[in-house]
């Protein structure tokens, strides 16, 4: 018998028409996948709730993603910000971004999910209040940096944990949905800004950007962890638990002198499985697509007020100069609208994946990402150059989902977070490299910014079309034969 996350089952010949599951031990005549449980206990209000708390965790992330961009102009003013600590405080948010997320990605596969979420929202919650009362720079760089690493850290966790308490087949619904919803954060922190900003100041609109803690705090208390994790990480127990939970809330009944049979995984979490013979050229095609991709997302999203308050039109455009100039509410506005194609790219790369494959969405959305960065040298009016960044956020942001599907596809439970956490490095510190170009080129050469853009486009476009592994019918074994 293979080595695989499987429980022992005793299931009577009528077991089909009854909405009892009864689960034998080792020495029982037939075995069931946690999968097949899944099936079983069917898609209901258990998955229903980790989705929900899970989607608020990620849109207080992303929302937190936005926040800095918007106030950065506030900040200039009120403490006369050079543009080389502007970048500084952008730069620390997203690299520590990057690096927590190899080293909680790792640690949310030794020590659970939920754990090193309940762990980074608490420190989150902190960070926000020191924010709000920093009362010069360097208190406000140290707790944005914090906050920067607490945001890397919940990422992958949260992915994986929503992929983990559904079937396979919903793995990927999960994935997008999570990340959906998650986009819907930078457009509400958008709007928030256009409300908040510039009636209550930066300090209270930081305090309402972070609300969303509170309510996800407590309700992930009220959750468990992931029984997949459980499973691979030998805690029978607390994998017993977790079903019976997820059984009750779907009403389904569970015999309860029959356990859960747990094998464990010792190498749970190591980054050199990563690059094993069958996830070695995955890894470092995801790690390069996702690098390119999220140096243009990402930099953009820090890019877009600049661009709007200053008349951005092109990389033949004039040379602006840096200057203390508060967003105006027009300006704030454009970038709502353009912050809205993330939900919209989303959706429509989560949809063509779907009846396509994965491999030519990732290929459509990345060449969609190249032509729009080369539109941009172009000098151009200012409704152009608006539908011209709204389509390079629609096709980034589906560049981007279509990438986390294959991540969790792809990857076994006991290296998933790992893997996310990776991957994720790669391009939060293409993230901070392209926000070091912003600041570096935008008062220098709009022309070199856009050559930047299209290069990473470019590197994302080279990496899809040599991306060969196809995920949409992958069953990932999380145990090896």
């Amino acid at each position: 018998m293979s080595q695989r996350d499987i429980m022992e089952e005793n299931v009577p010949a009528s077991s089909s028409e009854s909405s009892t599951v009864d689960y034998g031990t080792l020495e029982s005549a037939g075995t069931m996948q946690l999968d097949e449980f899944y099936d079983k206990i069917g898609f209901g209000y258990a998955q229903v709730a980790f989705w929900a708390v899970l989607s608020l965790v990620a849109i207080l992330d992303t929302g937190e993603e936005a926040l800095i961009s918007l106030v950065i102009p506030y900040l200039r003013c009120e403490w006369n910000l050079t543009l080389f600590f502007e970048g500084t405080i952008t730069v620390s948010v997203f690299l520590f971004y990057g690096i927590s997320s190899v080293i909680f990605g790792k640690a949310a596969d030794k020590y659970g999910r939920r754990t090193i979420l309940l762990f980074t929202l608490g420190t989150l919650a902190v960070t926000a209040v020191f924010c709000a009362l920093a009362t010069d720079k360097w208190q406000f760089l140290i707790a944005r940096t914090i906050a920067g690493a607490c945001i890397g850290a919940n990422f992958g966790a949260i992915v994986s944990y929503a992929s983990e308490v559904v079937p396979f087949k919903y793995r990927s619904l999960g994935t997008s949905l999570i990340i959906f919803i998650s986009k819907i954060g930078m457009f509400l922190t958008a709007v928030a800004a256009y409300f908040f900003l510039n009636s209550l100041g930066w300090r209270w609109f930081i305090i309402i950007v972070t609300l969303p803690v509170l309510p996800s705090l407590f309700l992930l208390l009220k959750l468990p962890e992931s029984p997949r994790y459980y499973i691979v990480s030998g805690q029978q127990d607390y994998a017993q638990n977790a079903i019976k939970f997820m059984a009750n809330m779907n009403g389904v009944q569970l015999n309860e002198n029959k356990t859960v049979v747990c094998n464990q995984v010792e190498d749970i979490g190591e980054v050199r499985l990563l690059f094993e013979p069958e996830y070695k050229k995955e890894t470092i095609l995801l790690s390069i697509i996702y690098f390119g991709n999220i140096l243009i997302f990402l930099s953009l999203i820090m890019f877009l007020p600049l661009a709007m308050n200053s008349q951005f039109c092109g990389g033949s455009g004039k040379t602006p100069t840096h200057e203390c100039k508060k967003l105006s509410q027009e300006s704030i506005l454009k970038v709502m609208i353009i912050v809205s194609a993330t939900v919209i790219g989303l959706v429509a790369a989560h949809a063509m994946s779907q009846v396509t494959g994965r491999i030519p969405a990732l290929q459509v959305f990345s060449a969609i990402v190249f032509i729009s960065c080369l539109l941009l040298y172009k000098c151009h009016s200012e409704r152009i150059t608006v539908i011209i960044f709204f389509v390079i956020e629609f096709s980034s942001s589906g560049l981007n989902i279509i990438i986390w599907i294959i991540l969790l596809e792809n990857y076994p439970t006991h290296i998933r977070t790992t893997a996310s956490g990776f991957v994720n490095f790669w391009g939060q510190l293409g993230g901070a490299i392209g926000i070091v170009g912003v600041y570096a080129l935008f008062y220098l050469s709009p022309y070199l910014l856009v050559t930047m853009y299209v290069v990473s486009s470019l590197m994302s476009l080279i990496g899809a079309a040599v991306f060969t592994k196809e995920t949409r019918y992958f069953d990932v074994q999380d145990f090896r034969d």
